[in-house]
């Protein structure tokens, strides 16, 4: 034992700069599943932390119109029966609307988010102004209001100065960096505090309001029962008012970010997986590299088992440092996240790597380590003491060999457990795996296609060109897996890069009116003529108007359904929430029938409906059922007469819930008006002025705003996903820096009879970066190739949007492939060049 132990740290000590890359590789691998890890951990426990104060309260009854006679009875009754438990209420008014300065010189116009509060607000958690006070309720009494610094910017205000929301003017008292309950995403416009009875006095709870009304308790102990008994009551009203508390709200956080937690894992896994290939490369150079010193030692008395072991214990030790390594480079990630997203994260969060990623980590590296080193390490076996009387470059093991077969299986067997483990789940740990498998199969398959079409250059006059193509099979080469390594990089970069340009696109205002460029909203019936008339004499052109009614679904097939399970109250998104409904005779834009059949021009007795496609799996429905809706108290059933597949990129065609005309028409109901000339901003600017001065209660969404906002979203989910791209990348570089020091041996001896007859240095220069810039080709074309495939399959298949190639961008990743990899390649092998002939010729 004490022999394998210093023989281990002997080897250790003399070729750690031989197995750096080693180091290297399994560092990255677990420094992204640390990082990502550990992020997710500290992203669930600061908003699960926060459950509470996001809330704002313990218990939150949440509707989109306020409760009626019953339902106050009902909350009343069980408030009463719970008044030593029961600490404070409140109740809020929220809503998206217009506001503009009173300054009739100011022109600006903003949409907000405007929220309307009671003076014992916020009820849980810290209310503080931009200067660090705490909120006094005297800033926002008597048409006063608070915002977000944003809003003062954007309309050129300062404090002190009014603006106008709806028919009522409110002056700007003071603003807030951070509000309660707050929490980073997309909005349309700043936000906005204001009193609650500021929304009666501004005209913003008249008919047809989008408001969001949420009544608020504090309890003294645990609200369960509470909540168990207001949701009994309202049950008995039939209320659509759903209630909730935050430990629910909390325990909804958790399991969505355990998902996301283990999908991420997934991506990092990745990442190892290419650094277990750059393990099982740069293994491979050492024991290639060491065969002479290996039957030396076997020689002299040592068994294949003991070197065999000391290699192995050299193996897991570097493991192990690079792990650590890669807990290093984790928190740096961290560190990096925090400046680059910080201001978008909770203020609480914490960026220190969590226990359980660490462990997670560095057991990870361990097992990548003995995977990929496993199948080199047992070239051991086969080198013979009689390998010092042969030339070490010819000895190739080529026989079945029965132990490498079973060691392969079990790495196999190894990485599904891994994928299962970071999924959390055997079936998306079997996808991934395979998924994998037929990715990284695909691109070598290539890979060996295009190496063997370039034998046929083999002929060819050109020296440099005919030595450079002969290189690349050199014995030991690993040209298909160098091609792989790379390949993956740019194919991940190149992929998402192509699939943000498409989406971006998809949503570009000038790409011929596909999209309004004014989104004109809550205009009421007794407006419509009027708005329609303004739109015209502004554009010039005749805009839609298009009816909505707010309904909920309360029945399926005369089943009514319970929203006060605790199912539904999650589900809020879904079948229980809200949704727009309209009314039209004929399909619009691309809008596809998928089954049944959409309605004719003849009239109809009874009412029907068409739905979207995805609502039949949520519902259990097929043709012929019928869905009761709630319209403002008033049931409405409809048979389902048909499915639509939606066209998201028409704007008349996103109702998911579409009447058949002659049932909807006399119920109340408000229109939304989309504006699709082409205007520049100061055009739009101007009409929504000249709108917002006559109808006040209309909200006009400038969708270049709504454009600027899904770009951003996209740029930082684009530089996420790129950083993965990079580091896949990187490892292919790592194994490409390998593969030349596995060959360095015969570059040097291959030089040395190049330079005896007579070729100059500037000749091998030429050869060498030849070769490299014909690795990088390859890479590139087996990059750019599978990320055209994949964005194309994604955008028509996944995101249902029309898909161009990017030739600028193809070009460009084509390009800086061949450059990196000629550029590493050549570093990496400049001191080759450097060698005298005599000296390598003596040696031989």
């Amino acid at each position: 034992m004490n022999f394998v132990l210093n023989l281990t740290w002997r080897e250790v000590r003399s070729s750690w700069r031989r197995l750096l890359f080693f180091f290297i590789c399994i560092g990255l691998g677990v420094g992204s599943i640390v990082a990502l890890r550990s992020l997710t951990q500290n992203l669930n426990r600061a908003v699960s932390g926060e459950a509470r104060n996001l809330l704002i309260g313990d218990i939150e009854i949440n509707t989109t119109s306020p409760l009626n006679e019953a339902e106050k009875q009902a909350v009343e009754t069980v408030v009463a029966a719970n008044a030593n438990n029961i600490e404070a209420r409140t109740e809020t008014y929220q809503t998206t609307t217009m506001s503009r300065p009173t300054d009739a010189t100011n022109k600006g116009l903003q949409i907000l988010e405007l929220k309307g509060i009671e003076n014992n607000f916020p009820l849980v958690g810290d209310f503080k102004t931009s200067d660090g006070k705490p909120f006094d309720y005297s800033l926002i009494a008597n048409n006063g209001a608070i915002c977000s610094p944003l809003l003062l910017e954007r309309l050129k205000l300062k404090i002190g100065d009014s603006i106008k929301i709806g028919s009522q003017d409110f002056q700007l008292r003071g603003t807030f960096d951070e509000e309660p309950g707050g929490v980073s995403g997309f909005r349309l416009g700043p936000r906005v505090f204001i009193e609650k009875k500021g929304f009666d006095d501004s005209g913003l709870t008249a008919f047809g309001s989008r408001n969001r009304i949420k009544l608020l308790f504090r309890t003294s102990s645990n609200p369960e029962n509470i909540i168990a008994n207001l949701r009994t009551s309202l049950k008995q009203t039939q209320s659509l008012a759903a209630v909730r508390s935050y430990k629910e709200a909390a325990d909804n956080t958790k399991e969505a970010f355990d998902r996301a937690e283990n999908y991420l894992s997934l991506t990092g896994l990745v990442v190892l997986v290419l650094g277990g290939i750059g393990v099982w490369n740069v293994t491979r150079v050492f024991i290639e590299q060491k065969k002479a010193s290996i039957a030396v030692l076997k020689c002299v008395g040592a068994s294949g088992a003991q070197i065999t072991t000391a290699y192995l214990l050299q193996i897991l030790s570097l493991g192990v440092l690079g792990s650590v390594f890669g807990t290093g480079l984790a928190q740096a990630a961290l560190y990096f996240f925090k400046y680059r997203f910080g201001a978008s994260l909770p203020p609480s969060m914490s960026y220190a790597l969590q226990p359980s990623a660490i462990i997670q980590g560095l057991l990870l590296g361990l097992f990548v380590s003995l995977l990929f080193a496993a199948l080199p390490l047992l070239r051991i076996r086969k080198i013979k003491p009689n390998l010092l009387l042969r030339d070490i470059s010819e000895v190739e093991i080529t026989r079945f060999d029965v132990t490498s077969w079973i060691i392969g299986i079990v790495v196999v067997f190894g990485l599904l457990i891994l994928a299962v483990w970071q999924a959390n789940s055997w079936k998306v740990g079997a996808y991934f795996l395979v998924g994998l498998a037929v990715t990284s199969g695909a691109l070598y398959l290539a890979a060996s296609v295009l190496t063997f079409a370039l034998k046929g250059l083999r002929q060819i006059p050109f020296f440099a060109l005919r030595q450079s193509v002969n290189s690349l099979s050199r014995p030991g080469n690993q040209t298909r897996t160098i091609l792989l390594a790379v390949g993956l990089g740019i194919f991940v970069i190149l992929a998402i890069q192509s699939l943000q340009s498409n989406l971006l696109r998809e949503f570009d205002l000038g790409r011929g009116g596909a999209l309004p460029t004014l989104i004109l909203i809550d205009v009421q019936r007794g407006q419509a003529d009027g708005v329609k008339a303004l739109l015209a004499q502004q554009t010039g052109e005749i805009a839609p108007l298009i009816p909505t009614i707010r309904g909920r679904i309360i029945a399926i097939d005369d089943k009514p359904i319970d929203f006060q399970q605790i199912n539904m109250n999650q589900n809020q998104g879904q079948l229980g929430r809200e949704y727009v409904l309209t009314y039209r005779q004929n399909l619009v834009g691309a809008e596809q029938v998928t089954s049944g059949k959409f309605w004719d021009e003849t009239p109809s007795d009874a009412p029907e409906v068409s739905l979207e496609e995805g609502m039949k799996g949520l519902m259990n429905l097929d043709i012929g059922g019928n869905v009761t809706f709630d319209v403002l108290g008033q049931k409405v059933t409809a048979k389902v007469t048909s499915f639509r597949k939606l066209d998201v990129r028409n704007t008349r065609s996103t109702f998911q819930v579409v009447f058949r005309p002659g049932t909807l028409e006399e119920a109340p109901q408000t229109f939304i008006a989309p504006v699709f000339a082409q205007l520049d901003a100061a055009q739009r600017s101007q009409i929504q002025r000249v709108i917002v001065d006559k109808y006040p209660n209309v909200s006009i969404i400038d969708t270049a705003d709504a454009i600027a906002a899904i770009k951003k979203l996209l740029d930082n989910f684009s530089l996420a996903i790129s950083f993965v791209g990079a580091f896949v990348f990187f490892c292919g570089a790592l194994i490409l820096i390998g593969s030349i020091s596995l060959t360095k041996f015969q570059r040097i001896y291959e030089n040395a009879i190049l330079k005896t007859l007579g070729a100059k240095r500037g000749t091998l220069l030429t050869i060498l970066l030849v070769e490299y810039g014909l690795l990088g080709i390859l890479a590139s074309i087996i990059g750019v190739s599978a990320s055209t495939l994949l964005s194309y399959l994604v955008a028509k298949y996944v995101l249902d949007i029309k898909w161009q190639f990017d030739l600028s961008l193809m070009l460009s990743g084509l390009f800086v492939t061949i450059a990196l990899v000629m550029i590493v390649g050549a570093v990496s092998s400049f001191d080759v060049l450097l060698k005298k002939p005599l000296a390598t010729l003596r040696s031989q």
